[in-house]
């Protein structure tokens, strides 16, 4: 047998290579956000800002002009944008601090070693040109007067010395920080002077005027807060070349620039792109054509047409209807779980005859009538239910069609807890809500899936739908491992990890309600103008790791409660672990004295909050009460 080509196998852009451009998936979305002015492209971990950097830099550009067949000349005409990626290395961006030197002192110093960094890169292109480029002008060095008096020289005349200088300063000045005290300071150049010199030697030279140079700093939450003010200054006034930052959400630690009083600020120095705000259908577009492209590379698929069934992820990731899922808890009206129901229903209504319950006494759907059992012990008069349902029955409009839509699927959450029985995630709406608009969650959560289907024979020679079971286990692996990363989101890892536990745990117990008073609670508000700077920058890291994420509040007739204009909500794709709904359905709201008590690291104390939060409104099935030992 075959080694199974596993077409999700890769999932960080990264490790793509020389062929990046293949896995790049084009949205109108992303179009037309790179001009003449800073770009910031924010999103989570794996939302897709390395991909779009990665993608528009000169050498994979230039990757994709060569594989489609033009000229290495061609290329050059034709593409009006030189793009050079710089990654915040959180390995190594840190380094430039304390040694017994002020963050003052350290501005300069990686001022400098930023200046090289990407000077080097742009000299790299330089010099790629130059040694290819046929028909079109080669660029000239005219900068020699610039760089010896930059390099306290008088022999640079050439783009290769210079760059050869450049990697022995390089050099230098990391040798300089990892050695403060006991080397000598190289000479340091002005922030972004080196690289703008030679940025403009290219777009003064004819043939390449109506170039833009842009610098795509990748990964820009890893950057210190004096290291960020240094690329706003460079946002501020680029001349002439334009940098582009990519961040978490909440990594931006200042907007300050190295003027005082000075800032950047949106849209006069900047352009802003949140790659989480795709819309629900815009984000499927996406997903649908990154994923065929990654099919369309697997041998058996490559001669497939673009709209085949085989190269779209919805032929492997099939749903199933309610009553499918409902085979799960009963299989049928002979199981003990049905009859058990079925007694709860019955007790429910016994006051009334057959014929007083009329219809109502021959429900058979569980969903109905694990429904009027939640709808009585809301306090709802069994009389009337009758004659709701009995509108209901004859196709005029009931009640009931709201009380169904609104509560069919925490209805099935339930059941599934009463019964004992594991709640399956699959099928691809499913996978789209638990991904949370981020990408890579996507692909990991397909990755396994795949993989677990070729443990059961899967084969693309053979393409079939992978069954709820291989996706579910796959959906609950990815959910168990994502949570268990939590434990290295330093500094603040052990009360971040106790939070999520906590939240998904309350949720959970939410998901039990007898009553089922708000179905689906999986995320938040709560009054955040009141919470201490401590709670406000615990949430902004909760945010930050993508463990919350923040939206624009959800109005609805019971907000009235609560002011504010953002709701949090816990990933989706923590929701199989905590065994909660993945949609975005109700919210739940935390008065800020108890939200403080969650995330004081007091667990005796956060349990107290966390079973306040809930509520004691039902205590049956365990409902009532969160034990802190049940989460740890």
């Amino acid at each position: 047998m075959s080694k199974f080509n596993n077409p999700f196998s890769i999932d960080r852009a990264e490790q793509l290579g020389d062929e990046l451009f293949k896995f790049f998936a084009h949205h109108k979305n992303l179009d037309g956000l790179l001009k003449r002015k800073s770009l910031m492209v924010q999103g989570g971990r794996g939302s897709g800002k390395t991909m779009f950097f990665l993608y528009h830099t000169y050498k994979t550009q230039k990757s994709e002009a060569l594989n489609c067949g033009k000229t290495f000349d061609e290329f050059i005409s034709s593409h009006d944008l030189i793009g050079i990626h710089f990654r915040c290395d959180s390995n190594f961006v840190p380094g430039f601090q304390h040694k017994g030197l002020d963050d003052k002192e350290w501005q300069g110093i990686f001022a400098h070693f930023l200046n090289l960094s990407l000077s080097k890169q742009l000299l790299e292109i330089i010099l790629d040109i130059n040694s290819q480029v046929k028909n079109n002008p080669s660029i000239d060095f005219t900068i020699s007067n610039e760089s010896n008096g930059l390099f306290d020289r008088n022999d640079l005349n050439s783009f290769e010395m210079l760059h050869s200088v450049i990697k022995s300063e390089e050099i230098k000045i990391i040798r300089y920080v990892n050695n403060v005290g006991r080397v000598e300071q190289p000479v340091l150049t002005s922030n972004g002077l080196l690289l703008n010199i030679i940025a403009n030697c290219i777009i003064n030279q004819e043939g390449y005027q109506g170039k833009t140079i842009h610098i795509f700093v990748d990964e820009y939450e890893n950057l210190l807060e004096y290291q960020q003010v240094l690329i706003n200054t460079l946002i501020k006034h680029p001349s002439p070349t334009i940098f582009n930052i990519g961040t978490r959400n909440e990594g931006v630690k200042t907007f300050s620039t190295l003027a005082a009083g000075e800032s950047i600020a949106q849209p006069h120095d900047y352009s802003h792109f949140n790659i989480e705000d795709f819309k629900k259908e815009e984000f499927e577009e996406l997903i649908s054509e990154i994923c065929r492209k990654r099919l369309q590379r697997i041998d058996a698929l490559k001669d497939y047409k673009d709209d085949s069934p085989e190269l779209n992820i919805k032929f492997y990731l099939r749903e199933e209807s309610l009553s499918q899922e409902l085979q799960r808890i009963f299989e049928n009206d002979k199981a003990k779980e049905y009859i058990n129901l079925r007694h709860n229903f019955e007790s429910k209504t016994s006051k009334y005859t057959k014929s007083e319950l009329g219809e109502l006494s021959k429900v058979s759907d569980p969903i109905i009538m694990r429904l009027i059992i939640i709808l009585i012990d809301r306090g709802n008069s069994l009389k009337d239910l009758i004659a709701e349902f009995n509108k209901f029955q004859n196709k005029e409009k009931s009640k009931f069609d709201d009380w169904i839509h609104n509560n069919k699927h925490g209805i099935l959450y339930l059941l599934f807890k009463e019964t004992g029985k594991k709640k399956f995630y699959y099928g691809y709406n499913t996978y789209i809500s638990l991904s949370s608009g981020i990408i890579r969650y996507f692909i990991e959560l397909c990755e396994v899936a795949f993989r677990n289907a070729s443990r059961n024979g899967f084969e693309f020679d053979h393409p079939r739908p992978i069954s709820p079971k291989e996706q579910s286990d796959a959906a609950k692996y990815v959910s168990r491992y994502k949570l268990n990363d939590v434990e290295t989101y330093a500094p603040f890892s052990r009360e971040l990890m106790q939070f999520t536990k906590l939240l998904g745990g309350i949720f959970e117990k939410l998901h039990r309600n007898q009553k089922l008073s708000e179905p689906e609670q999986n995320h938040f508000s709560t009054d955040y103008e009141r919470l201490s700077s401590s709670a406000r920058s615990f949430l902004s890291n909760a945010v930050l790791y993508s463990i919350l994420q923040k939206r624009d509040e959800t109005k609805d007739k019971s907000d009235a409660i609560d002011s504010n204009t953002s709701e949090y909500h816990l990933n989706h794709i923590y929701a199989p672990y905590f065994e909660i709904s993945p949609r975005k359905k109700r919210k739940l709201h935390i008065k800020h004295h108890l939200f403080e008590a969650l995330i004081s690291g007091d667990l005796e104390k956060a349990e107290v909050a966390a079973n306040k939060i809930i509520g004691d409104k039902d205590k049956t099935l365990d409902n009532g009460q969160l034990h802190i030992k049940d989460l740890f």
